[in-house]
């Protein structure tokens, strides 16, 4: 089930919008800066290019994410081989919960017992965390679909290189018990406000990651191209990874999803134009 461009433009405005407030959270990687929104305001993704001075890229950049994956696109390459290497282990006692823009999960990344990584181009990129947005940030031919899962991985290199996966979510009847974790989230956080959902976590004690590359076939075929973060800073250079094949989302898990979070997808980046502006 896929979402069309104008009924996801009407979510857009009809989505709430409310200033993101800082959070304390000690197991994020780095301190967010909360004062973006994805509401149609002054704080919104046409204008996070000028809010501060470090976001100057998601305005002025000229190869950022999202895109619209065309068939026969010239900067999208559709890959059909394995990831040279591809290391998924089961993760323990992972931290779920809503940042103030989107439902993620992460982990204690200090220590080396596991080392989830892939490989591109002879660069090692270990996985870091994974979001989510609703809906799809990436369209095909034009096409949403209800919701997409990022996970994201950073090199251990001086450069801290970053690669994303990207993965379509389509709405069925049926549950995927790799999502089964967020509908106990989104009980956690019914009734809170903005800032009380940012104050509740869930720790999920086990997620096996098989189910999702049985679905996904190790993340093959997928469509690679050079892109950037979705959200600010907007940094270019990252190596994204869109899978082709859709994954199941259950209907009562994608609600809570969105129960938690309705609305927090960037609008389609059109790279032609930026390159001919600059």
């Amino acid at each position: 089930m896929k979402i069309t461009l104008n009924l996801a433009l009407t979510v857009a405005a009809l989505a709430t919008v409310v200033s993101a407030l800082p959070t304390q959270n000690k197991e994020t990687l780095k301190k967010r800066d909360e004062h973006w929104t994805y509401g149609q305001n002054r704080r919104g993704p046409q204008h996070w290019g000028t809010l501060d001075p470090k976001y100057g890229t998601c305005g002025k950049g000229q190869k950022q994410s999202p895109i619209d994956i065309a068939v026969g696109a010239p900067d999208v390459k559709l890959q059909n081989a394995a990831f040279a290497k591809l290391n998924y282990q089961p993760l323990q006692n992972v931290l779920c919960g809503y940042s103030g823009h989107s439902v993620e999960c992460k982990w204690n990344t200090t220590q080396p017992a596991v080392e989830n990584s892939l490989k591109i181009k002879n660069k090692t990129y270990n996985l870091k965390s994974f979001h989510f947005h609703t809906p799809s940030e990436h369209r095909v031919d034009d096409h949403f679909f209800e919701a997409e899962l990022h996970l994201v991985h950073q090199t251990d290199t001086p450069d801290k290189a970053l690669a994303v996966v990207g993965v379509l979510l389509e709405v069925t009847a049926e549950e995927n018990p790799f999502f089964n974790w967020i509908t106990v989230l989104a009980d956690k956080v019914t009734g809170q406000s903005k800032s009380g959902k940012e104050k509740v976590k869930h720790t999920v004690d086990r997620i096996d990651f098989k189910p999702l590359l049985n679905d996904t076939g190790n993340f093959t075929p997928r469509w690679e191209y050079e892109g950037s973060l979705t959200t600010p800073p907007c940094t270019e250079g990252v190596a994204w990874n869109v899978v082709k094949t859709p994954v199941r989302l259950g209907l009562k898990q994608y609600r809570a999803l969105t129960g938690i979070e309705s609305f927090n997808s960037r609008f389609i980046q059109d790279r032609q134009k930026k390159d001919g502006d600059h």
